[in-house]
């Protein structure tokens, strides 16, 4: 066996990031950013009306007010209009609409009162005041945006407001998913003497959903050796990841390691000293990322967040890999038998944590309420209520 610290540095290691290719950014969303953003353009790209108002010369308000201005035209937003306005002049604008050569600034229509061809200036303006001026957010060639920035609606809307219409991303990872054991049973089917329900295809296909997983496949095998080669077969060519559940232990219709050995997989790791999920496998074959969770729901679900989660983040780009970290107070003691670590599920909030009921890797309701795992190391066998402890957070 190895330490969970250990495998994570091997993971880390092991697993590459995916290649780049490119998207439209309507379908960019949650995609990590394979390149640097250089602007095709100034922001503004011209300089233009920050308000509905009038467009003057700011010395047309430094004596008495009112002051009196002959409207010479109107722009509108979209129009451009090759003007000269005079001192004296003002030209009805609005918001967004391009400056014409002249005015310095922008009087709010709140502040004038129009009457005919004629409009009433009542408020002293700053020069500048109410203008947009071209550029001064962004320069053309300016780097706006780094590579591997996620890609969210505030980063879509920012590169089309630069015209620009495509993106280079970093692809997500193609999975395929085999489930092991004879005694699965799909929710919804009787349940008879000696069969249990499947939970694992569903939790994991849902938290790779949840990660923005979009090509899962998934194959129900039992426990036959036959059939679990030709699933792992056609994988191979279908997918970057291939995660078994279950069969990667050492009972006698445990095929998955037996097979692993017969293709040939390059074994990365294989035993971890953790509970639950001791019985975790990583490995790699042909380019393709291999990895074998525990049978018991808990166990599959942890290992899942501990090297799944983090290496399909690798692949697609993200960092950090893990789950975000925090330490908080224990608000009930823990006892455990020590020399592995343990993850224990727990339900955090306020800077506190509580360790929830029904640790055991088969009693899954314990997890369906925690929103964190509580990180026990290995050489502790007991933690004390009140004291500072090690919580990761689990994905909502």
């Amino acid at each position: 066996m190895i330490t969970v610290r250990q495998a994570k540095r091997l993971l880390v290691k092991k697993v590459n990031s995916l290649e780049s290719i490119s998207k439209g950014l309507i379908d960019a969303m949650d995609f990590v950013m394979a390149e640097d953003i250089f602007s095709p353009i100034d922001l503004p790209p011209f300089t233009c009306s920050a308000m509905d108002g009038y467009a003057i010369h700011s010395s047309n308000t430094r004596d008495k007010l009112p002051v009196k201005l002959k409207i010479k035209a109107e722009i509108r937003a979209g129009d451009f209009k090759k003007m000269n306005v005079a001192r004296g002049e003002a030209v009805r604008i609005y918001t967004g609409a391009s400056i014409p050569s002249g005015p310095d600034c922008v009087v709010m229509q709140e502040h004038t009162d129009q009457k005919n061809d004629f409009v009433l200036i009542k408020k002293r303006v700053r020069k500048k005041e109410n203008i947009r001026y071209k550029g001064e957010e962004i320069r053309n060639r300016e780097k706006v945006l780094s590579k591997g920035t996620i890609i969210n609606p505030a980063v879509i809307g920012f590169l089309s407001i630069m015209g620009i219409d495509k993106v280079k991303v970093i692809r997500k990872p193609k999975i395929y998913l085999i489930i092991t054991g004879n005694e699965l049973l799909i929710p919804g089917t009787q349940l008879g003497s000696g069969k249990v329900y499947d939970s694992n295809s569903f939790s994991i296909h849902s938290a790779l959903r949840k990660m923005g997983i979009e090509t899962i496949t998934m194959a129900r095998k039992g426990d036959n050796l036959k059939s679990i080669q030709k699933a792992f077969q056609k994988a191979i060519g279908d997918s970057d990841v291939i995660i078994f559940t279950g069969g990667i232990s050492v009972g006698k219709y445990d095929f998955v390691i037996e097979l692993f050995e017969k293709v040939g997989v390059e074994t990365i790791f294989y035993n971890v000293k953790q509970k639950p999920g001791k019985p975790t496998y990583f490995g790699k074959y042909i380019g393709k990322v291999i990895l074998g969770l525990p049978g018991n729901p808990v166990s599959s679900l942890v290992c899942f967040y501990e090297y799944v989660y983090p290496a399909i983040r690798k692949m697609m780009g993200h960092y950090p890999v893990f789950l975000e970290e925090k330490n908080m107070v224990l608000l009930k003691e823990i006892n455990t038998k020590g020399g592995k670590v343990n993850f224990l599920r727990g339900r955090a909030y306020n800077g506190k944590v509580m360790p929830l009921r029904f640790q055991e890797s088969h009693m899954l309701s314990s997890f369906a309420k925690a929103n964190c795992l509580i990180v026990v190391p290995s050489n502790r066998k007991f933690l004390k209520k009140e004291e500072n402890v090690k919580v990761q957070i689990l994905p909502v």
